[in-house]
């Protein structure tokens, strides 16, 4: 089964349109990577190949700062749902060590704006 989830072409619905957040991820990193790509033009499975490839690609943009997100936070899909655990965390240690009171909830998007602020007042 494993071999079958790292091979898109032998995904059940791999010919099927590619999905929102695929097209929407491909085509910020197309533009990253300085391709032209038409995201809608691909299945499923051509996107997630693509999307592997250009991900393997250096980057055009070299003015990019490292670790900052690829597409901006308030666009993502899914960016309304809970931050992860991983995200809290994060949040948690920056925001105690400024002294400052840690969130109880925030959204994904939220979560990373937010570690992307105390990164620079932490110099973390």
């Amino acid at each position: 089964m494993s071999s079958q989830l790292s091979n898109p072409s032998q995904w059940t619905t791999g010919s099927e349109a590619p999905t929102d957040k695929q097209k929407s991820f491909l085509s910020t990193l197309a533009s990253s990577k300085n391709a032209d790509i038409d995201p809608s033009s691909l299945t499923k499975s051509e996107a997630s190949q693509k999307i592997d490839e250009l991900k393997h690609q250096e980057t055009v943009n070299t003015d990019a700062a490292a670790g900052e997100p690829i597409q901006d936070p308030k666009g993502w899909a899914t960016g309304d749902e809970p931050a992860t655990g991983k995200q809290m965390g994060y949040v948690a240690v920056m925001a105690k060590e400024l002294g400052e009171e840690v969130p109880e909830k925030l959204g994904k998007s939220e979560a990373s704006e937010r570690i992307g602020e105390l990164k620079g007042r932490t110099g973390m």
